[in-house]
């Protein structure tokens, strides 16, 4: 493949116009000093975290819905620290593009009730992973008092969700 895009197009050294070569770079041009491979390595680290989201849902014999929330759970808790570390001053915007966009895709989900029931119906999870780390009416009353007149009792939402569908469809 290389060879014949050399063929074609010159190496990638050689720039051309109209046929004519208007200027050669030297391969010199194409190192990487130290701060370079920094910079890819912290990148890599960033994307790492996506790619291992990505893997909590790449299982083809196993059922992998009820991982969606605590994954994108997990993938903002990563994100959030990473905003909040000095390494990585030189990402912040887009790690908070990144976070952005989690935050989007993530309200999706309380359109749809499937993810929720995908949660308790887990022997793992159940109903105590959404009171545990969404809150119930404690930490709605707490959000109430710090200045949120639009906390939610997560815990009795989902409580909600589960009885609708059990009158919908037992």
């Amino acid at each position: 493949f290389l060879s014949s895009a050399d063929e074609l197009y010159g190496p990638i050294t050689t720039i051309r116009r109209n046929g004519r070569v208007t200027k050669h770079i030297p391969w010199t041009a194409f190192s990487l000093k130290a701060s370079d491979w920094e910079r890819i390595n912290d990148t890599r680290s960033v994307i790492a975290d996506t790619d291992d989201l990505q893997q909590h849902f790449s299982d083809e014999k196993r059922p992998t819905l009820f991982r969606a929330i605590p994954a994108f759970e997990e993938i903002q808790t990563a994100w959030e620290a990473k905003q909040r570390c000095l390494w990585f001053t030189l990402y912040q915007s887009a790690i908070c593009s990144g976070l952005d966009k989690l935050g989007k895709y993530y309200n999706w989900f309380d359109d749809k009730p499937v993810y929720i029931l995908a949660l308790v119906l887990h022997p793992y999870y159940k109903i105590d992973y959404i009171k545990m780390q969404w809150g119930g009416a404690e930490e709605q009353a707490q959000a109430h008092t710090a200045g949120n007149p639009n906390a939610v009792n997560w815990h009795d939402e989902a409580m909600k969700v589960i009885e609708s569908t059990m009158e919908e469809y037992w």
